[in-house]
């Protein structure tokens, strides 16, 4: 499956924490949490509930610095989602698994990072949780970090994070932001996807305004995107379709005036900015912290203005190819304030909608086949699944 790029600049950093002042012990005895100088702290304040792939889940961040004066490595994560201090939620990761949900400050999102930290160094872990069959939503999630440190002091031991929070609400339901079939959810929720690990620090604090957000292209019936020219978007399925407002509510934002690019060309038609990282866009205030953003529209097309109030089904613009995008496609989100950057992404759930299980076959004569369909009722799409609305 080809990935599909769009605001994904991702850079992780430190972070300043306040930390007693005493002196390491000369020994390193094993388990000792004194002798464990790691600042793990989970991200961000409250995890939140995604009913997706027809289960619940919760994704969040540990961030983790090592605070001593020898190397450690991470080898193990366990963590509990508790309700009361009955277990209904379970994840244990270790070896290439733990790799791969590994970030260093300064290392590549997209391949498997040694989770090894030298003195003074940070990484993050993303983490997603899957219910247990049957079980109730947790209240907390509990993190425990198994631990090896090398070099001079050299011991082994566990350590656990302060309880994270379970935000007890549903997901906010909407509906689907466009309309047809054979929608691709590209870089949807998953742990692997593109817009989980992108991780933007803005006045020092960390935001992934796209923990589950969803690059939403259109495939023809031979699989493609596009059916002519691959560098014209007017042979892009997706380009100028109609987007549609989601919900009722107010727009506060709105950007227009900037060109298309010209895609799969690996070249943006301006300079990547703050600004200009969405490309043309839509910001729309569903409820109080609950906003719709929608991206990398086609210049000209969009029909409202900051203050507008609009209802469900409205067509809100056209879809483009705009911003920080390498074709055409819509990038949407739903996050906790009016930024595409500067926000926590927020799950959502599509009211109503069909999810084709598909294949495609990419001998000499392609084709997209819809092996069957089935009905879903507020539910989120999850990563490369095919969609109908």
């Amino acid at each position: 499956m080809r990935r599909y790029r769009l605001l994904i600049f991702v850079a992780l950093t430190s972070f300043a924490f306040a930390v007693p002042s005493f002196a390491q012990p000369s020994t390193a005895p094993e388990n000792d949490p004194l002798y464990m100088r790691v600042v793990a702290t989970p991200y961000p304040p409250e995890a939140q509930i995604l009913d997706g792939a027809g289960h619940r889940h919760s994704a969040y961040e540990l961030y983790v610095t090592n605070w001593g004066k020898t190397p450690l490595k991470i080898t193990k994560l366990d963590v509990n989602g508790k309700d009361d201090e009955k277990i209904v939620a379970t994840v244990s990761v270790s070896g290439k698994q733990l790799a791969a949900m590994f970030v260093p400050a300064t290392g590549d999102g997209a391949k498997p990072n040694d989770p090894a930290l030298k003195p003074g160094e940070t990484g993050v872990f993303f983490i997603i949780v899957d219910w247990l069959p049957g079980q109730d939503d947790p209240d907390t999630f509990d993190t425990a970090i198994t631990i090896e440190q090398h070099g001079e002091r050299s011991g082994s031991g566990t350590i656990h994070t302060a309880a994270l929070d379970v935000n007890q609400d549903d997901p906010i339901v909407i509906r689907s932001p466009l309309s047809g079939k054979n929608w691709l959810a590209a870089n949807a929720p998953s742990n692997t996807s593109a817009h989980r690990r992108a991780m933007l620090p803005i006045n020092g604090q960390p935001h992934i305004g796209q923990r589950y957000a969803i690059d939403w292209i259109q495939l023809g019936d031979d699989g493609k995107s596009f059916s002519a020219d691959e560098h014209d978007n007017k042979s892009y399925h997706a380009w100028d379709q109609e987007i549609h407002a989601v919900a009722d509510g107010k727009i506060v934002e709105v950007k227009d005036g900037i060109p298309e690019n010209i895609p799969n060309s690996g070249k943006l038609a301006v300079q990547m900015t703050y600004d200009t990282l969405a490309g043309n866009h839509i910001i729309q205030e569903l409820s109080e912290g609950h906003y719709a953003a929608y991206a990398h529209l086609r210049p000209g097309s969009i029909k409202v203005k900051v203050g507008d109030t609009v209802h469900a089904g409205d067509v809100l613009a056209h879809l483009g190819n705009t911003g920080n995008s390498s074709e055409p496609h819509l990038h949407f989100q739903v996050c906790d304030a009016p930024s595409f950057p500067a926000s926590e992404g927020l799950p959502f759930a599509i009211d109503q909608y069909t999810y084709d299980d598909y294949k495609i076959d990419k001998s000499s004569t392609p084709a997209l086949t819809v092996k069957s369909s089935h009905p879903m009722t507020k539910q989120e799409p999850m990563e490369d699944e095919l969609d109908s609305f």
